[in-house]
């Protein structure tokens, strides 16, 4: 079935899109209506028990009435059978007036009730769609409005104003697909919702009015068919809904083809959509209007219904150019003999797109005048050309296919990681969205409750609508749904909020994700100085990230210094439940450091497999990937440092495990409440993303900055984490940092900069990243904004670097 508003429209919010949404809008209240009075009519059918006769025949009069709602002017086959069918059903009630009585009850669970769910469920969450739609239009206006009148003068006004307008550009839209969404959704479940309530209470006749035999020898085999039909429209309206479930990735293809879905469109207008215009009066007003360039003629209208005026009935007789005169940005002006008219785009991209689309209209109008008295021959010629041209122009159209292999791939080996299969949140199968600061994958319904929590708490982004840079997706590799799952979802108590399913509704979804991330209702807490046995625990540690899995090194290791499978499940089963990452409890001794005597020393992160091992099964490469050491718990070079007991809080186990590029026991850190920002007096005032350029790990740097790592933060000699990376020669962490906007120009004690310290150590490539970074700077500054010419340049170098660290980091290893 077709949609009753068309996704694309809707994304224009185009005057055609505004009267279809007012249509819909009037059918739903139509539809409303009348289900709401077939309701009363079957509620007074009961009540009225004397009166049952009348009762009954106004009840057979709403349902003929509701026949005739189908009876519209655009007639589908499946509403000429509900239509059909709900005749056919009021003609057999009239024939059963006299068993009325019998069917009340029945009457009551099979009629009322449904229609009263639909209309309280499905209509109302329409309406309450319209009402935060209609909010969100006025705000998007506002912001409009604000983003027009900013002054040229007034940089940081104008920077404000053009991001609130992004954001309420990126937000309008998401809200008027969901609201289309609702309605074409409500529009396709009504004929299946009125086929299965009437159908149920014709069944229940058949069941009670055993007097009624005699009739439904002939209506029986009729029902039967419903029912079919019913489950053919229920299939038919469950693969409608899925289809539209994508409605968001048109906000993406809006984005890639460029601001104006239009610009692809070989038919219809050669441009149109909304432009601010100054008008004519004394006043100099600017109002927004919808404006079209097609068939030589510029033309706007309001977004109501209003006809089109015509601004410029020739547009040979124009010439357009770009005005900067005055104070209003993104200006352009249209040039006639008699009046000029000076029209405002919302960016800078879309001032000259329009001013293209209107010099290419004005060109094609000389063409076409010029060649109308030619041959048949020579148009064919210039017809043919033409669709040459517009071959050559549309190359970039197939561009997105690579990008989408790349994507299928990407998905692909998320999908691989443990957990990931299904949504993080509700367990729904085949998600595609990801929260990357949490490293899970989320369904559409729960990644929609984590972005109305803020990007503080969760960040979501497309698997496959997204661009992802090397290291998020590194990031994402060495988590993964079961590992956040055992955090987060440690000692689940239901009582506190309903485990989310894939059917469940959005009030039990956003509870359970609540309690779940916010709130961390789940969350064990870390163990304390004693064991569940009793024993008194001393030191802990964390387990270096290295190749080989826990079952290798239990395998491998023939010691005694670690205790045993069995033993080891009984000392450590009640720290388990507590903390995700407590794998082995060994004991020390004075002369080898381990013992076997009494367990005493508690040791994080060596449950989880290493995600090495998933890296090699799918091929992602690891700059980090070169570590040798050992994983026998006497060697101590398989874990950091051994702190006392009394040091283990969030923050110290933060640090402790970005020393050790734990990613798992970093994520648990940060769940038990860690400062991803928190100053270790006892190690220089390092921060802990200081700690991880010292290891060299990307994905490390990577989760912290994605968590709200700062990169302005410095140590006891003012070096911040750029100057770290300098020096000690990081380059990806270094092109990570740069991407990411950190301060080139700040001095050490040693009134050293990150440039003066690469160019000290002679490195080549860190002196190019901060050179080139420090010159885009430079013309930003220059040109007053961010398109400047070294733009493409400075993100082509920048990610040939990325992709380097990545992949191929021996070759930014400096001999």
């Amino acid at each position: 079935m077709k949609c009753t508003i068309d996704f694309k429209e809707c994304l224009k919010d185009s005057p055609k899109f505004r009267a279809s949404l007012e249509e819909s809008e009037q059918d739903v209240d139509n539809l409303e209506c009348r289900l709401e009075r077939l309701v009363k009519l079957c509620t007074a059918m009961i009540d009225t028990g004397k009166t049952f006769s009348t009762a009954t025949g106004g009840f057979i009069v709403g349902v003929r009435d509701l026949a005739s709602y189908f009876h519209d002017d655009n007639l589908t086959s499946d509403d000429k059978k509900v239509a059909s069918s709900l005749n056919r059903f009021a003609h057999a009630m009239s024939e059963m007036l006299k068993y009325f009585t019998i069917l009340m009850d029945q009457a009551h669970r099979s009629v009322c009730k449904n229609l009263n769910n639909f209309i309280k469920n499905d209509i109302k969450k329409v309406k309450e769609m319209k009402k935060h739609f209609e909010k969100i239009s006025d705000d998007m206006d506002g912001a409009l409005i604000r983003n027009s009148q900013a002054p040229r003068t007034k940089t940081q006004e104008c920077e404000e104003a053009h991001n609130v307008l992004t954001a309420m550009k990126s937000c309008f839209a998401h809200t008027s697909l969901d609201y289309v969404f609702q309605l074409n959704v409500l529009h396709s479940k009504k004929k299946f919702e009125v086929l299965d309530t009437m159908l149920s209470f014709m069944h229940a006749q058949n069941t009670f009015f055993h007097q009624g035999d005699d009739l439904f020898v002939d209506l029986e085999p009729y029902m039967k068919d419903i029912a079919a039909q019913v489950e053919e429209l229920s299939t038919k309206a469950k693969e409608e809904r899925k289809e539209m479930e994508g409605r968001h990735t048109l906000v993406q293809q809006k984005e890639l083809l460029g601001s104006d879905s239009s610009k692809v469109e070989k038919e219809g207008p050669d441009i149109e959509g909304y432009l601010f215009r100054r008008t004519s009066n004394a006043f100099r007003t600017w109002v927004r209007r919808w404006f079209i360039v097609e068939n030589r003629q510029l033309t706007y209208r309001k977004r109501s219904k209003d006809s089109l005026t015509v601004m410029e009935d020739d547009l040979r007789l124009c010439s357009v150019k770009p005005v900067i005169e005055i104070d209003r940005r993104f200006c352009f002006e249209v040039m006639s003999p008699t009046r000029n008219h000076v029209m405002q785009a919302d960016s800078d991209a879309d001032c000259q797109f329009w001013i293209s689309a209107i010099q290419q209209s004005i060109n094609r109008a000389y063409r076409e005048t010029m060649h109308a008295q030619e041959s048949l021959d020579e148009q064919e010629s210039s017809t043919s050309n033409g669709g040459n041209a517009d071959t050559e122009n549309g190359n970039p159209s197939p561009a997105p296919q690579p990008k989408q292999s790349k994507s299928q791939i990407r998905l692909t080996q998320l999908m691989s990681i443990p957990g990931n299969d299904v949504c993080c949140d509700c367990r729904s199968p085949q998600p595609c969205w990801a929260s990357i600061n949490l490293g899970i994958i989320l369904c559409i319904e729960c990644s929609g409750i984590h972005r109305s929590f803020g990007v503080h708490l969760s960040k979501v982004r497309s698997v496959m609508l997204d661009a992802w840079e090397p290291e998020l997706v590194k990031v994402m590799a060495e988590l993964g749904n079961d590992v956040i799952n055992r955090v987060y979802e440690a000692h689940v108590d239901e009582t506190i909020a309903t485990r989310a399913t894939p059917d469940c509704n959005r009030c039990v979804r956003e509870a359970w994700i609540r309690a779940k991330y916010v709130d961390k209702s789940f969350v064990s807490r870390l163990p304390g100085p004693k064991n569940q046995t009793g024993n008194k625990i001393r030191s802990w540690s964390v387990r270096k990230k290295t190749k080989k899995s826990l079952q290798s090194i239990v395998k491998e290791d023939s010691k005694e210094d670690v205790i045993s499978q069995s033993d080891s499940d009984d000392v450590t089963s009640g720290l388990m439940e507590a903390v995700l990452s407590v794998s082995s409890i060994c004991t020390k001794d004075s002369d080898s450091g381990l013992g076997s005597s009494s367990p005493d020393v508690l040791v994080f992160g060596t449950d989880i497999q290493s995600v090495a091992d998933f890296n090699k099964s799918l091929d992602f490469e690891s700059s980090e990937d070169s570590s040798t050491e050992t994983d026998d718990c006497e060697d101590r070079k398989s874990t950091t440092s051994w702190e006392d007991m009394s040091k283990l809080d969030p923050n110290m186990l933060l640090y402790k495990a970005t020393e050790a590029r734990n990613l798992p026991v970093m994520l648990e850190a940060l769940a038990h409440g860690a400062d991803p920002n928190w100053v270790n007096i006892d190690d220089d005032n390092k921060t802990p993303i200081m700690k991880a350029v010292e290891t060299g790990s990307l994905s490390a740097c990577e989760f912290l900055l994605l968590n709200g790592a700062k990169l302005d933060r410095t140590d006891c000699h003012n070096r911040t984490p750029l100057h770290h990376a300098t020096m000690l020669g990081h380059t990806g962490q270094v092109c990570q940092f740069l991407k990411r906007g950190a301060n080139q120009n700040a001095n050490d004690d040693e009134g050293r900069d990150p440039l003066k310290i690469a160019v000290e150590s002679a490195n080549a490539d860190i002196v190019t990243l901060l050179r080139l970074s420090k010159l885009n700077e430079e013309m930003k500054e220059a040109d007053g904004y961010s398109g400047n010419p070294s733009d493409e340049t400075f993100q082509d170098v920048f990610r040939d670097f990325t992709n380097m660290a990545s992949n191929n980091p021996e070759k930014l290893k400096r001999k």
